[in-house]
């Protein structure tokens, strides 16, 4: 805090022309320079109501022709001063009550799906945007310890950098909740969390918001993820609201109204996929490779190996021959609809592919099939909602801005998952393309 701080905020408690006497300013800023310092810029709240408090006696006092009571001066007696009761002054002469957190703030971010843009500012002026996305309330997670007595409120942040900012330092840090009435009983400040899962693999919330800009390049890397609050059962009762450290300044989003939380979600116990499990379907699927058959898709340019006791498709609809691979018999009743027992599909498609800040990524590889670059992802594109889904692509481009190769499988369309990985994985390594 600076002088031109102190004065403003003398001047804005006061209505009219009004010049601070000579030295108070030094001596409010004697009395802010002996705060104790905190650790976090949200602890920096409870700070700026004590200064407020000493600004506001300064006020009251230079109004009534008196010096601020402050504590006993040098030489005071134990006994208590007697100082007579000012004159009281119209209501036109008294100071605007000074502006609390007890209103409303700005922009709700109340309901799942509700959408707030504002700048990222720093010393220098604005350095980009933000979006934020109220996510659920949730009264935990199914795979991950939250702590005891509390729900979780999630909020999706997403930056766009135009230039770096200065500091040049941005992300998960940068928000808290807290109640939006700072005298309300059992006051708190939570700041954004992560949990890790109880199956090892990940954190909680899914793609968390991370720090930036670390060792990635903001221009090129999306800069956005999930933040997760824990917050106390007994402040369901309370307003919250989301703040945001804005260039040394902060902003507030009215985040929750009083209401019941949700129930407790009790973490199941993990039963993570074993090593004999998957060994077992590595086996199984080059047992079934040991007779292959092959197959041939002219419109996209390839040939590839399948089980002969699996079943493949010819052309039908839109969707080429050697597209659909599955160990069941299978009939199409509709011209391009891929039929219920298809286990593995194959498409090209115009474009890219990537991943949205909702998607969990359990495997991310780069390597080769036939010569071309490929990249291996397992993932879950909703987490939080179906948090056993599991989904296994191999994504290759085809050209710098597309056509792309996608070859995947999926718990939803496999009735053996593992089973249906391994045979995939044979497939695509006999993959060649037409050159």
């Amino acid at each position: 805090m600076n002088d031109e701080q102190i004065i403003e905020y003398l001047h804005n408690r006061h209505r009219g022309n009004f010049d601070p006497p000579l030295g108070a300013v030094s001596t409010v800023m004697a009395v802010v320079d002996g705060a104790p310092s905190k650790r976090s810029w949200f602890a920096s709240f409870m700070p700026a109501a004590a200064v407020a408090a000493i600004g506001a006696a300064f006020v009251l006092a230079m109004l009534f022709g008196v010096g601020p009571n402050i504590g006993p001066g040098p030489g005071a007696s134990e006994e208590a001063s007697t100082i007579a009761s000012p004159t009281p002054l119209p209501s036109s002469a008294l100071p605007s009550p000074s502006p609390t957190r007890s209103g409303r703030p700005c922009c709700p971010l109340l309901q799942p799906g509700d959408t707030v843009s504002l700048a990222a500012t720093d010393g220098e002026g604005e350095w980009g945007t933000i979006r934020l996305e109220r996510g659920d309330d949730l009264g935990g997670y199914p795979d991950a310890e939250i702590p005891p007595d509390t729900f979780l409120i999630e909020v999706v942040v997403v930056y766009d950098a135009q230039r770096m900012p200065e500091p040049a330092r941005f992300g998960r840090s940068d928000w808290a909740v807290r109640p939006s009435d700072p005298a309300a009983d059992g006051s708190f400040v939570a700041e954004a969390q992560e949990f890790d899962r109880a199956n090892g693999i990940g954190l909680r919330p899914s793609m968390p918001l991370g720090m930036w800009p670390g060792a990635a390049d903001i221009f090129s890397t999306p800069t956005e993820g999930r933040i997760a609050f824990a917050i106390p059962r007994r402040a369901a009762d309370l307003r919250l609201e989301l703040v945001y450290q804005l260039g040394g300044q902060e902003q507030a989003f009215a985040l929750r109204d009083p209401g019941t939380p949700p129930e407790p979600v009790a973490v199941a116990t993990p039963q993570p996929t074993s090593e004999a499990a998957i060994a077992e379907a590595a086996a199984m699927a080059a047992s079934l490779f040991a007779d292959p058959d092959t197959c041939a898709n002219p419109t996209d340019g390839y040939t590839l190996s399948f089980p002969d006791a699996w079943y493949t498709n010819t052309a039908t609809g839109d969707v080429p021959a050697c597209s659909w691979f599955t160990p069941e018999f299978f009939e199409v009743a509709a011209p391009g609809e891929p039929p219920e027992e298809i286990w593995i599909s194959i498409s090209v498609f115009d474009g890219q592919t990537g991943y949205t800040s909702l998607t969990e990524i359990y495997l991310n590889e780069q390597l080769e099939v036939d010569g071309r670059t490929a990249y291996r992802v397992e993932y879950n594109p909703n987490a939080t909602t179906n948090p056993d889904f599991r989904g296994y692509h191999y994504v290759i481009p085809l050209g710098d801005n597309g056509p792309t190769l996608s070859a995947g499988t999926s718990t939803d369309s496999a009735e053996d998952y593992l089973l249906a990985k391994a045979v995939l994985d044979r497939i695509m390594a006999s993959f060649e393309f037409a050159r």
